[in-house]
């Protein structure tokens, strides 16, 4: 389940959203992490995505539920024509985690993220409305 973070948010003024991923456990609903929306450009109907997830909540499948449900609300709900990633290109499970659920690999971006004094590039991952 994605929830909506508490607070007087505003896509349109802030041009970024951040939804809870809930999970639903014998004691309840937990937070496994969150879903960003960034850079959002509501002129050419697109904006970048994030995914975050609890470390000990890794590997157990709840990023690509999140992820797909993000890909409909962003797609769907907003009317977005286009939803985009930049990933480090040394981190394969979100690399294999985009392209599974559907976003397509289109470039190599070199030196794009200065980590701990190091360059690294990114590869832009997109996927696109099928309206």
């Amino acid at each position: 389940m994605i929830k909506y973070a508490t607070g007087g948010h505003d896509l349109h003024r802030d041009k970024q959203l951040r939804l809870m991923l809930d999970w639903k456990t014998e004691n309840g609903w937990i937070t496994v992490g969150a879903m960003d929306l960034y850079d959002f450009d509501a002129g050419n109907m697109r904006a970048g995505v994030g995914v975050a997830i609890e470390a000990d909540a890794r590997r157990k499948g709840h990023a690509a539920v999140g992820l797909e449900l993000f890909k409909k609300y962003g797609l769907e709900t907003l009317g977005l024509h286009q939803l985009y990633a930049e990933v480090p290109s040394s981190h394969t499970p979100s690399m294999k985690l985009f392209e599974r659920c559907g976003f397509t690999a289109t470039e190599q971006r070199k030196d794009w993220l200065k980590v701990n004094g190091e360059w690294k590039d990114v590869i832009l991952f997109q996927t696109f409305s099928k309206y």
